[in-house]
């Protein structure tokens, strides 16, 4: 049985999302300072971005568990 993960398909989300993305690629004080400004906006604005810090989170532990796992099978890297 798979299970599925809801991806919120909504403006504010998308918005959330681009803004994060931005900062994240490339962190500035303008980035930052425009995230804030559309997060004061609207409680949805938290709200989306809450969404899309979970789904960034998510991803990465999705990504980090295979290799989590092939190191406990493993064992350490002393390289």
């Amino acid at each position: 049985m798979s299970t599925r993960t809801h991806v919120p398909a909504n403006a504010a989300f998308d918005t959330a999302w681009a803004l994060f993305c931005q900062l994240h690629d490339t962190p500035s004080r303008a980035h930052a300072d425009q995230l804030v400004v559309w997060l004061a906006e609207s409680p949805g604005h938290v709200r989306a971005l809450d969404e899309a810090l979970t789904l960034w989170a998510l991803a990465g532990a999705a990504l980090m568990k295979p290799v989590l796992d092939e190191s406990l099978r493993t064992g350490p890297d002393l390289q």
